[in-house]
């Protein structure tokens, strides 16, 4: 500490007397009040430009030795975790400079003892749910200031999930994104399990999936998800997103050539001989393809008969 206030003190000395010396010419013209207003402000900003790189030195090395004393102590990752305040809302946790801290001595930790490996992600996970922390980290990420740890902990956390053995299935139940309905569109879940889905596939070559696969088959197969996006599709915030999913699905129906009565019977499994049986969110789903299909097929809907079964 003693060599640091030196340092200061030298280099105050030494800038200070560089600074007088471009002034020297432009004092003849001043006050004396001018001039110890002037000297006050030049010493000022010095000490400032030169005690900052110091002090932000001084902060690191105390945070060193107060890691090393916990770590004497045998403090656990959990109560550091406690003392550094990251137990205050998963979003101050996340974006709190202390974050680094914990990660510190979290490794300090593990080094010492290898046989009860801890990490940071668990902490935060045990503390506010692999859900919430899930949905944070994907936030987190896009500030510049935070996108290093928080990409860091996210591929902690996919990784974790892979090593699991867990499906794109599981992930996709585990965020619980049916829960947000047809507003699924704007989650940040979906942002997650699109980060899963990538890890998952470059491990498993042979089961590539994506997103609408996992979708499709999260909501519980084609003909829900369908209705699903039809009703989303209705709703001003959502409609834009709907809009790309019903494309998906039309396209495939129509690569298989299905015809609209062959999508009531074949996705939504409404009896040949009891078409009129299908629920009205089936009819308005097919009510959106038609004119697709018809397009696509170069047929003039008006000519078009819908066929009756007796």
């Amino acid at each position: 500490m003693r060599h640091c206030i030196g340092l200061l003190i030298a280099a105050i000395l030494f800038a200070y007397g560089t600074a007088s010396v471009k002034e020297d010419s432009k004092r003849l013209l001043r006050t004396p009040t001018e001039e110890a207003n002037d000297d006050e402000r030049t010493i000022t900003g010095i000490v400032d430009k030169v005690a900052a790189p110091l002090k932000a030195g001084a902060s690191k090395v105390t945070d060193t030795a107060k890691l090393r004393v916990w770590l004497s102590m045998e403090k656990s990752a959990d109560d550091a975790f406690a003392k550094l305040k990251l137990n205050r809302g998963v979003y101050n946790a996340l974006e709190s400079p202390k974050l680094k801290t914990m990660s510190n001595y979290v490794d300090m930790v593990n080094k010492k003892y290898p046989d009860r490996q801890v990490s940071l992600l668990e902490l935060l996970t045990k503390k506010y749910g692999e859900i919430t922390v899930a949905k944070v980290l994907v936030t987190v990420k896009q500030t510049e200031r935070w996108k290093e740890i928080a990409t860091k902990l996210q591929t902690q956390q996919l990784e974790g999930w892979m090593n699991n053995q867990m499906s794109v299935n599981d992930v996709f139940r585990i965020l619980r994104i049916t829960d947000d309905g047809t507003f699924f569109l704007l989650s940040r879940q979906l942002d997650t399990l699109d980060e899963y889905i990538k890890v998952f596939n470059a491990k498993n070559p042979q089961q590539k999936t994506d997103l609408f696969r996992a979708l499709r088959d999260g909501f519980g197969g084609e003909d829900k998800f369908a209705i699903l996006v039809s009703i989303a599709k209705d709703q001003p915030d959502t409609a834009m997103l709907a809009q790309n999913y019903q494309t998906t699905l039309f396209k495939r129906w129509i690569e298989k050539d299905y015809d609209p009565m062959s999508v009531l019977v074949k996705v939504f499994k409404v009896p040949e001989d009891n078409l009129a049986s299908a629920k009205a969110q089936m009819t308005r789903v097919i009510e959106q393809y038609k004119p697709i299909y018809y397009r696509v097929k170069g047929i003039e809907e008006t000519a078009v008969v819908n066929p009756r079964r007796s």
